[in-house]
């Protein structure tokens, strides 16, 4: 019995990380991606799959990236704080000039049209513009114009792009949603403020303790709350077959972290996930 499912890839920076695991307990279980659509890191992770790498291929270029080298402002970028000057050097490095028709699988990377607040499909042209889309965090990443759109970070409209997904899928195949957000009703991580390690953990707590820290740890929990709330209206409106969900949600977007540590998470949710993984061809089959 083939195994084949479309999969929809959610956002959240490192958090993302854990992608590569699923992807890779997926090919360990005997499942084909026959289909891929990712939002920001989402997308990523997708792209490179889709190129052809393997996913510990995919997990050893996140080791060897280093966080760090991801920044730096870039003449002629659109205002950001940060910039993405390092990562978009490694992407062209990667992927260079290839272009959406280079993919092995059917791929769509989502990102925001923000004039319009309207979701953007990319599916044609350079797949590093649409990657840099994707993934342009609003203030923190620069905007990127494609075809007179300027685009955002696709998770700012839609978290999880499981239509997109079900547009390239064939008649019946079961839709798989990867969201890194967990669902409202559970607590959140109090843990926003991240400090350098050379700070004595004493003054750290100390410094988390006072009026400006709580204030930035209520404003990124509110955000927190919002992203949540806007996965689980997507997922309740595009009803994928099926949810998996990695331990992850603690991690802040950019907080530096093991990066096997975080794919090995995805690695988890589909062990945890195989039964009703098998159930979906189970019942497919009894239907025919």
């Amino acid at each position: 019995m083939e195994k084949r499912i479309a999969l929809a890839l959610g956002g959240g920076g490192v958090k993302g990380v854990a992608h590569i695991g699923i992807l890779r307990r997926l090919e360990h279980h005997g499942f084909e991606i026959h289909a891929l659509a990712g939002t920001s890191i989402g997308a990523i992770v997708g792209v490179l799959y889709g190129l052809g790498y393997k996913p510990n291929e995919i997990e050893t270029l996140f080791v060897e990236f280093k966080q760090a080298r991801l920044y730096g402002q870039m003449k002629g970028q659109e205002p950001s704080l940060l910039g993405l000057a390092g990562l978009t050097r490694r992407l062209n490095e990667l992927i260079g000039t290839r272009t959406f028709a280079d993919l092995k699988i059917p791929l769509i990377v989502t990102a925001a049209w923000v004039e319009y607040g309207r979701e953007v499909y990319l599916h044609q042209g350079s797949l590093v513009d649409a990657l840099l889309a994707s993934i342009a965090l609003p203030g923190v990443f620069p905007m990127r114009y494609i075809n007179h759109m300027g685009l955002v970070d696709g998770g700012m409209l839609n978290p999880v792009p499981v239509e997109a997904a079900r547009t390239l899928a064939e008649p019946n195949m079961p839709i798989v949603a990867a969201p890194l957000t967990p669902p409202l009703g559970v607590p959140a991580s109090m843990e926003r403020i991240i400090l350098p390690r050379f700070v004595p953990r004493w003054l750290a707590e100390r410094i988390k303790r006072t009026r400006l820290a709580r204030i930035v740890d209520i404003f990124f929990l509110t955000q927190d709350m919002m992203n949540r709330a806007n996965t689980n209206y997507h997922l309740a409106h595009s009803k994928p077959d099926l949810i998996i969900r990695p331990p992850v949600a603690h991690l802040n977007t950019l907080e530096k972290v093991d990066m096997r540590a975080i794919a090995e998470k995805g690695d988890e949710a589909i062990d945890a996930s195989l039964p009703a993984l098998l159930k979906l061809f189970e019942e497919k089959v009894a239907a025919q």
